[in-house]
Formats: C-alpha cells, sequence, structure tokens
C-alpha cells in the first residue's frame, strides 16, 4: 500500500511539470497544416531561384504565427521575408514588414525595439512619397513612446503625423493626433497645450460622430419606410384574397339555390310521365345532384384550403416584418442612447471649459476693491461665452475692458482666453518698457491687435477666417480725475447731469482689416463726481423680441440707462436683466449679454495708505506657477515697494534661493506640478531653518494647514487674498 502512494506521488508531479509543456501555445490542426504547407511551397519556391514567392510565404507563414499568438515565430518568419524583400528591393514590401515586426515588439513591451523597426519603416515610406503610410509609422512611433515617457519627443512625432493627418484631409486620422498630444502634454503637466487639443479632439470627434449618427438615421429611416411599405402591400394582397374567398362563398350558395330549384322541376315533370321513366330519372337525378355536390365540395375545399394557406404566408410575412421592424428600432434606440452620452460628455467637457474661463475672469472681490460702485451683467448664451470683461491696475490707474469675440460657444472662448492672456502680457509689457510705450487705452488696442493678427496668421486672404475682438477699453486715472477710452466698434456711454454722452469705438474690429495700418482713436475724458460709465456688448441691444419681434435697438437702450442711472448699481443690474428677459420672452437669446456700468465718484478710495509698510530694503521670493495669481500677489505688493523675484516651479525655486541669500522671505504656492510646496519648502529648511516661508493655497483645506505645518511653513494664507490681512501677516516677519 505504501509502495503504491509513492508511486502515485510521483505520477502527480510528472504530471504537473509536463502537463503545463503539453498546452503551452498549441495551435489548431487546420492552422498547423496551413503553415507546413506555405513552408513546403516556400521551399519549392527557393529551388526554382523565385525569392518574390519565397519572400510572400514566408508573410502567409508570419501572419499566422501572429494571430495565433506565437509572437517570436511571427517575427523569425517576417525577418526572413524582410531579407528576400531588400535583395528584391521592393520597399513598399520592406516598409510594411518593419512595421508588423514593430507592431509584435509593441505587443510584447518591447518598446525600444519597436519605436527602431517603426523609425526604419518611415524612412522607406518617406522614399516611396506614401503621406498615408508616413503617418501609419509616425503615429506607432508615438504611441511606443509615449509608453517609453518619452513624452517630448512623441509630441515631436505627433506634430508631423498631424501636418500629414491635414494634407490627407481626413477627420479621423487629424482627431487621432489630437487626442495624443492631449495625452501626452497631460503627461508633460502642460495643462495648457493639454486643455487645447483636449479641446480640438472634442470638437473633431464631435463633428465626426454627428456625421455618423447622421447616416445611421438616414438609413434607419429608410429601412422603416420600405418595411411599412411591404407591410402595406402584404395588407392589401390580403385584403384582396379575402374578398375573392367571400365572392367564391356567394357563388357557391347561389349554385346550390340553383340545385334545389331544379329537383323541384323534375319532381313535377317526374309526375306527368310513367312511373319507370320516373324513377329511372329520379335515379339519375340523385346520383347526378350527389355527385355534382361532391365536386362543389371538393372545389369548396380546395378553395379555402388555398386562400387559408396564401393567408397564413401573409401573416408570416408579416410577422416577420414585425420582428425586422422592431430590431431596426431597437437599433435606432441604441443609436440614440449612444449619441444622447456622446452629447452628455461633450456637455460635461464643456462645462469643465466653463470653470476655466470663469477662473480667468477677475474675482468680483478684486474689481470690488478698486471699483466699490459697480455691476456687471453677465449671460453667456452657451455654457461658454464669447463675451468676457478684464481689469488690471497698474501705475495707480484701473484699466477695465468689455469684449465681444467673433462667434458665441466654445469658438468664442477660445477667443476670449486668447484675448485676456494678450492683455495681460501687453499691459504688464507697457508698464515694465515705459520708454517704449506709454500706458494709453489706443496703444493697448494697438498692440492687442497685433497680437491676434500675428497668432492666428491672418493675412487678408479672401479664404481666410475673420476673426476677431469688438471691444470697449478704459483707463480710469482717479488721482488726476481722468478718463482714456478706446474703442474697436464698441462705445461708451457718459451720463452726466442727465445727459447721455457718447464716445464712438473706431469703426474696425481689433483684427486684420483693411484700416489695420491704421492707429486706433484714444479719447480723453475729464471725470466729474456722480459721472456714471457704462460698456457693453450688442448681445443686448441686437435681442429680439417684444410685441413686432424686432430688435431692442440702441434708442431703447439709452433711454432705459437715463432713466436708471441715479439708481444704486446693483439694483440697474436687477432692472437691466428684468428688462431683457421680459423683452426676450419666448424667444430664443441670440447672443452672449455683456453690460457693465461704474459710477466714478468713490473709485479713487485706496484701500491701505502707501506709506504704511515701506519694504523697499526687502526681497520677496513668490514660488507661484499660475500667471494670474502671480500678477494678483505683485499688484497687492505694489504699494510697499518691495523687491520682487519669482520661481513657476520648486526645483526653480531652491535654485533662486541658493543664488539670492538676500532674500528675506517666501510666498510659497502648495499646488505647483512637479515638485509641490510642501517638498520644496523641506528642501529650502534644509538650507536656512530661519526663513520665514508663508505657504498660500486657493483650497481651504484644514490638512492642508496641518501638512504646511508639519514641513516648516510660517504661516498659511488663502486664495483670493484679503489685502489688509495679506499685509499684516507679511509684515510680522518683515518689520525686524
Amino acid at each position: 500500500m505504501k509502495r503504491i502512494l509513492q508511486l502515485g506521488i510521483i505520477y502527480l508531479v510528472l504530471l504537473i511539470i509536463f502537463l503545463p509543456l503539453s498546452m503551452a501555445q498549441t495551435l489548431d490542426k487546420s492552422i498547423e497544416e496551413k503553415i507546413n504547407t506555405y513552408k513546403e511551397q516556400a521551399q519549392a519556391y527557393q529551388l526554382e531561384g523565385n525569392s518574390i514567392q519565397e519572400a510572400e510565404n514566408y508573410n502567409k507563414i508570419a501572419y499566422l504565427y501572429w494571430e495565433n499568438r506565437m509572437l517570436n515565430q511571427a517575427i523569425d518568419y517576417f525577418s526572413r521575408s524582410l531579407k528576400l524583400n531588400k535583395q528584391n528591393n521592393n520597399q513598399n514590401g520592406i516598409k510594411t514588414i518593419y512595421y508588423n515586426i514593430g507592431l509584435i515588439y509593441a505587443d510584447q513591451e518591447e518598446y525600444q525595439r519597436a519605436v527602431e523597426n517603426f523609425r526604419q519603416g518611415i524612412e522607406y515610406a518617406r522614399n516611396l512619397k506614401q503621406k498615408g503610410g508616413i503617418y501609419t509609422g509616425l503615429i506607432n512611433q508615438a504611441s511606443a513612446l509615449k509608453n517609453l515617457s518619452q513624452h517630448k519627443e512623441a509630441v515631436t512625432i505627433l506634430n508631423e503625423a498631424l501636418s500629414y493627418a491635414q494634407e490627407l484631409n481626413n477627420l479621423t486620422l487629424v482627431r487621432t493626433c489630437y487626442g495624443m498630444l492631449a495625452e501626452n502634454y497631460e503627461a508633460l503637466g502642460d495643462s495648457e497645450n493639454a486643455l487645447k487639443y483636449f479641446d480640438l479632439f472634442a470638437t473633431v470627434d464631435k463633428h465626426i460622430k454627428a456625421e455618423q449618427i447622421k447616416t445611421i438615421e438616414e438609413k434607419s429611416k429608410e429601412d422603416i419606410r420600405k418595411a411599412e411599405v411591404e407591410k402595406a402591400q402584404s395588407q392589401k394582397e390580403l385584403s384582396e384574397r379575402s374578398s375573392e374567398l367571400e365572392k367564391t362563398k356567394q357563388t357557391l350558395q347561389q349554385t346550390k339555390e340553383l340545385t334545389e330549384k331544379q329537383k323541384l322541376e323534375l319532381e313535377l315533370n317526374r309526375l306527368t310521365i310513367s312511373e319507370k321513366e320516373a324513377e329511372l330519372r329520379n335515379k339519375r337525378l340523385i346520383i347526378y345532384g350527389i355527385l355534382l355536390i361532391f365536386v362543389v365540395i371538393i372545389f369548396f375545399s380546395i378553395l379555402v384550403y388555398r386562400q387559408f394557406q396564401a393567408k397564413k404566408r401573409a401573416n408570416k410575412k408579416l410577422a416577420d416584418q414585425n420582428v425586422q421592424i422592431f430590431k431596426q428600432k431597437e437599433e435606432i434606440e441604441k443609436q440614440r442612447d449612444l449619441a444622447n452620452k456622446q452629447k452628455l460628455d461633450i456637455t460635461d467637457s464643456i462645462e469643465y471649459a466653463k470653470r476655466i474661463q470663469t477662473a480667468l475672469l477677475p474675482p468680483l472681490s478684486f474689481i470690488r476693491r478698486s471699483l466699490p460702485e459697480h455691476f456687471i451683467l453677465f449671460k453667456p448664451r452657451d455654457i461658454v461665452s464669447g463675451d468676457f470683461y478684464w481689469m488690471m491696475n497698474k501705475d495707480d490707474k484701473i484699466i477695465i475692458a468689455a469684449a465681444d469675440c467673433t462667434g458665441h460657444g466654445v469658438p468664442g472662448a477660445f477667443m476670449s482666453v486668447l484675448g485676456t492672456a494678450f492683455l495681460n502680457e501687453i499691459v504688464n509689457k507697457i508698464v515694465e518698457n515705459k520708454h517704449v510705450y506709454s500706458l494709453q487705452a489706443n496703444e493697448i488696442l494697438n498692440q492687442l491687435r497685433s497680437y491676434i493678427i500675428e497668432s492666428l496668421h491672418q493675412s487678408g486672404a479672401d479664404n481666410e477666417s475673420k476673426d476677431g475682438i469688438d471691444i470697449a477699453l478704459c483707463i480710469i486715472d482717479p488721482e488726476k480725475q481722468k478718463l482714456q477710452f478706446a474703442g474697436a466698434h464698441n462705445p461708451l456711454y457718459l451720463i452726466r447731469d442727465n445727459e447721455l454722452k457718447i464716445f464712438k469705438g473706431d469703426r474696425m474690429p481689433v483684427s486684420i482689416h483693411q484700416k489695420a495700418d491704421k492707429s486706433f482713436t484714444n479719447h480723453e475724458i475729464d471725470i466729474f463726481k456722480d459721472d456714471v460709465i457704462y460698456i457693453f456688448s450688442d448681445g443686448f441691444v441686437d435681442q429680439i423680441g417684444g410685441p413686432k419681434k424686432q430688435k431692442f435697438m440702441s434708442g431703447n437702450f439709452k433711454e432705459l440707462l437715463l432713466k436708471i442711472h441715479k439708481k444704486p448699481m446693483d439694483v440697474q443690474e436687477q432692472i437691466l436683466e428684468k428688462t431683457f428677459e421680459e423683452w426676450k420672452g419666448d424667444y430664443i437669446q441670440l447672443d452672449d449679454i455683456l453690460v457693465m456700468g461704474i459710477k466714478l465718484e468713490t473709485a479713487n478710495r485706496k484701500l491701505v495708505p502707501k506709506d504704511k509698510y515701506d519694504w523697499s530694503d526687502k526681497t520677496i521670493l513668490i514660488a507661484e506657477n499660475t500667471e494670474m495669481n502671480y500678477l494678483f500677489l505683485v499688484e497687492a505688493l505694489k504699494i510697499t515697494d518691495v523687491n520682487i523675484v519669482r520661481a513657476q516651479n520648486g526645483t526653480e525655486a531652491i535654485a533662486m534661493f541658493k543664488e539670492n541669500p538676500e532674500i528675506d522671505l517666501i510666498l510659497m504656492d502648495i499646488n505647483m506640478p512637479g515638485m509641490d510646496g510642501f517638498e520644496t519648502t523641506k528642501e529650502i529648511k534644509k538650507i536656512r531653518k530661519d526663513i520665514p516661508v508663508i505657504a498660500q493655497t486657493a483650497l481651504n483645506i484644514e490638512d492642508a494647514k496641518d501638512k504646511a505645518v508639519e514641513v516648516g511653513c510660517d504661516d498659511f494664507i488663502l486664495k483670493p487674498i484679503r489685502l489688509k490681512l495679506f499685509l499684516a501677516t507679511l509684515n510680522k516677519y518683515l518689520k525686524s
């Protein structure tokens, strides 16, 4: 018994060892027979010296191994074919084999080998000038580079692939490039480009899927129409056959009645002749009558049976058609659900874009500090807006603008993002280079026009886009009681002593135009107590509505402003919004709405006296990667005359701190990409423990405060900052 048990254990061990080997990568018998056949054919062609057919059979063997996941064998036979194709200088075949080997290596996650094979394949595609072949190789190479985390190289390859996709005019290929560019930029931490290419991907994807859905809907409608026609025809045939059956029944009834009548006549005749003749005739009549009735019954039965079978076939055909219609209905409903899901995904993306666009607008608390009495009526037509408002404080002046970009929705929102970024850059450049430019309203618009033309590559050709911006821009100087205004199409309304005065904008946009070489006009205006100014886009006055279904018109708009201009600014906003909604009624909103009203009498208040904090002998390092947040901090610190240096990430902050021992305090953003503010603070505290580090974030998270203290931060500030509290906090560490 013990011996049997030992033999059983040995057999089980051998089974465990050799069973997986017997199961590993076995081929189906039919596939193996095909491979052996191709090998025999390849050997025969080799003996004949026909290297072309020999290579073709090697390719067939390689594809069969590839399809059955025997990847090493597939690479072996592709390599044999590659050698023969090189001997025959078959460049197209060489290119294809390199691509296939690259794809197999990618399947095996040997991405470096995949990249090398794709690169060699692309060289042959370039020699052949195959745009589609070059695109395919570039896309595959970029995918392998992405898996190797070589995202910069992948972006370079994808930009070239995008140019070929655009030359081929293939939106599907373009969409693929946009999606892969967005993924690689996201991996690089470049959120701006990631968002840009994601939005481009979503736009192209929406267009392609809309066309697909449209095609499916048209095909489904045609199939339903055909099915309904066939159903109607079947019902018509069934009705006709039912009518014929009814006529046959009537004929049989008439025949039966006729037979009874003949029997009565024979009976009368029988009474007039002899008994024998009567009996004989009577017998014959009975026999004939029975035969006739039998024939009629048979005929009627056959007819009824045929009608029944025809009706049965018609009902079956009708049932089959109903099943087909039901299947088509289910398919249409699936496509509808898919379209609704895609619409929801796109809407979610646009909602996210709205949050980004809203974040770019100046915070109302920031505007209220400089302009205590104001209102902003802002009603985008769609989720995102082509209208935007903008404000900045520079050289003790308040610069504010109301802009209307070409279009609305997503295209207009893209232009608004460009406009906001360009205005920030232009005003900062003018202030920092006073020997080059002065801070004038028309000069800001002149430079904005140059930025738009250059960035959109506008040349004035008839077939190019004419995208641009209509804008009203003001520079308010509270100290000198002066106001500058420059406008592109949009005017400035000023109400003083119950009189409305109009300062017209130039009749040209901020974009390419036949007058693009001419400067915008700069209006200089003295301002007085109780002056009220209004700047706006054209959406309010162009809204269709009212009892006559017409535009609101600028005349009605002026009368409304004169009527309400003395009321509090928040009340004015409520009246304007209510008037707009009542005028619009059940009509759709045609355009984005933007109206800004400002009362100038208290615009010259300063929250903090300039001489309260004098830090002219101090230096602050601001570690902040977001441009808008950095500009707000610079503006808040302007009255202190402090020296400012900036780092845009944690690594740069550490390097600058090492190079600048005169730094007295660090404002540290905790949410920087790469090395965040916590890690950066720990490294800086290792260099100099007593340097004050104040953490700053827009997230009011309790554990963020705790972690800031844990890594050595001396204080914690929430954004948006409150100016007095912000300066008082910094003063605690700088006053010594």
